[in-house]
C-alpha cells in the first residue's frame, strides 16, 4: 500500500464525525463554561502581571540612578506628575538638611524633581500609567507620602511592604470637596488648616471609621511660591492682564459656559492668560480642543500649561476662577483681587457623597463656599456678561486686609510648612 494513501485513510478516519453517547446538563455546562472563562481570565491577568514585572525590572536595570526598589526605604515621596514637585520640594530639602534619607519617585519622565541633587536623597522615574502602579506595588518603604487620593479604592492599593501611608494635602480647600473615600484608608493625613481636620473627623464619625493621625502641617508648596514670588503684574500699564484658571469636570467654568468669559474679556480690552487644570486635558479633552481652536484666533489670549502656575500668577493683575484651589494661592500669596463664579459647585451632592446631611444641626458647609466671599468678588455663573465690569471694579478695590485675616485663621505654619512637615515625618519614622 502506498504510504501517502495510508496517511490519507488515517487522517480521514479521525476527521469523520462519530456519534458520541454523552450528555452535558445545563447546570454542569454553565459551571464548566464559567470555569473555563475563569481560567482564561486568570491566564490573561498572570501574563499581563508577568509582563509588567519584566518591564519594571528592565526599567530598574536601565535606570541611570541604579536605585533598587527591592531595598527597604525610609521615606518615599510619590508624585503623579511634574506639577507636584513644588509640593514635595521644601519637605525633601528639609529632611536632607536633617540627615534623613528619603526618595522621590515620579510617574513623569520630565519631572524637574529628577534633576534634584542633595545628600541622602535619591530620585527615580518609575514609569508612567500602569507601570508606575506596578512599581509601587513592589515598593518596600517605612513611610510612603503622596498627594494622590483614594488609596485602596482606585488603582493604587495598600501594600504589605509599606508600613505607613501618608496623604499630603496640596490645597487649602475642604476635604468634603474630594471624591468619596479619598482619605479613608490612609494612616495619616497632613492637613493645611483646622477646617480639614474638623471635617475629616466628621467623615470618620459618619462612616464609623477608626481615627487616623491628622497633623497640623500647612501648605508646603506655599513655601516655594513665597521664595520665588516676583511681582511682574501690569498694574500701572494701560492694558491689564487677567488670569483665567478654572477647575476641571462638571464644576468647571469652561464646562458651564465654554469660551464666553474669554471672549468677553478680550472684547473689553484685557490681555488674557488661560490656564486650564491639567486634568482638563484628560477628562475634558474634546472641550479643550474646541477652546484652544477659538483661543488661537486671538493674539490677546495665551494658553499656559507649564507645571507651575508661578509665572502666570506673577504676571496677572487679577484672577478669574470658579472653585479651583488656585483662588487661595493667588489671594493668600499674592494678595491680588479675585473674581469667583458661584453656581458651579453642587454642595448638596458633595455632602450626600460622604453621607452628611447639610440640614442637620451641625449645618455643615464646605469651607471654600463659606469663605470665598471674604476674599473674592462673587458672581453667579448665569451673570457671566457682567464679568468685564466686575474685573474693572475689583482692580480698583483692595481686599488685602480680609485676605490676611482669613489666611491667618485658615492655614497652619504659613511660609514654614516644609520644615514642619519634615519634622513631623522624622517623628513618624521613629514610630513605625
Amino acid at each position: 500500500m502506498n504510504i501517502n494513501y495510508f496517511k490519507f485513510i488515517v487522517m480521514t478516519t479521525f476527521l469523520l464525525p462519530v456519534p458520541v453517547q454523552a450528555y452535558l446538563d445545563p447546570g454542569s455546562g454553565s459551571m464548566l463554561i464559567y470555569f473555563l472563562i475563569g481560567v482564561f481570565a486568570t491566564l490573561i491577568y498572570s501574563t499581563k502581571s508577568l509582563f509588567f514585572r519584566v518591564k519594571v525590572s528592565i526599567n530598574r536595570l536601565l535606570s541611570k540612578d541604579k536605585v533598587k526598589l527591592k531595598d527597604k526605604k525610609n521615606i518615599v515621596f510619590y508624585s503623579e506628575g511634574g506639577h507636584y514637585w513644588t509640593t514635595f520640594k521644601s519637605v525633601i530639602e528639609a529632611l536632607s538638611d536633617m540627615g534623613v534619607e528619603c526618595s522621590y519617585y515620579t510617574s513623569d519622565s520630565k519631572d524637574e524633581g529628577l534633576k534634584f541633587q542633595a545628600p541622602n536623597v535619591d530620585t527615580l522615574f518609575i514609569g508612567d500609567g500602569r507601570f508606575s502602579l506596578m512599581s509601587l506595588n513592589y515598593l518596600k518603604a517605612k513611610i510612603l507620602v503622596m498627594t494622590a487620593p483614594q488609596l485602596d479604592v482606585m488603582h493604587l492599593k495598600r501594600s504589605s511592604e509599606v508600613d505607613y501611608f501618608v496623604h499630603l494635602i496640596h490645597a487649602p480647600t475642604d476635604v468634603l470637596s474630594y471624591k468619596p473615600f479619598a482619605f479613608d484608608f490612609f494612616d495619616c493625613v497632613m492637613c493645611s488648616g483646622q477646617h480639614q481636620i474638623d471635617h475629616l473627623r466628621l467623615i470618620e464619625k459618619t462612616r464609623n471609621l477608626p481615627p487616623k493621625e491628622l497633623l497640623k502641617t500647612g501648605l508646603v508648596y506655599f513655601d516655594e511660591l513665597l521664595a520665588n514670588k516676583k511681582n511682574t503684574s501690569t498694574t500701572s500699564a494701560a492694558k491689564k492682564t487677567i488670569l483665567v484658571a478654572p477647575t476641571w469636570g462638571a464644576n468647571g467654568l469652561l464646562n458651564k459656559v465654554g469660551f464666553e468669559p474669554l471672549q468677553l474679556l478680550v472684547d473689553a480690552g484685557f490681555e488674557v492668560i488661560l490656564r486650564p487644570h491639567p486634568q482638563s486635558y484628560v477628562s475634558d479633552i474634546e472641550l479643550m480642543q474646541d477652546i484652544e481652536t477659538l483661543c488661537n484666533k486671538y493674539n490677546a489670549i495665551t494658553i499656559n500649561r507649564s507645571p507651575s502656575a508661578q509665572d502666570v500668577m506673577d504676571k496677572a493683575d487679577i484672577l478669574v476662577s470658579d472653585v479651583s484651589g488656585i483662588i487661595f494661592d493667588f489671594a493668600f500669596v499674592y494678595e491680588k483681587p479675585v473674581i469667583a463664579f458661584s453656581g458651579t459647585l453642587d454642595e448638596g451632592r458633595l455632602l450626600e457623597n460622604i453621607e452628611i446631611n447639610a440640614t442637620q444641626e451641625l449645618k455643615t458647609t464646605i469651607w471654600e463656599i463659606g469663605k470665598i466671599s471674604e476674599i473674592a468678588t462673587e458672581v453667579n455663573v448665569e451673570k457671566i456678561s457682567e464679568l468685564p465690569a466686575l474685573a474693572g471694579q475689583a482692580l480698583s478695590n483692595s481686599a488685602t486686609g480680609n485676605i490676611q485675616k482669613l489666611r491667618d485663621e485658615s492655614l497652619f505654619n504659613y511660609g514654614s510648612a516644609g520644615k514642619v512637615a519634615s519634622q513631623q515625618l522624622k517623628k513618624l519614622l521613629g514610630q513605625v
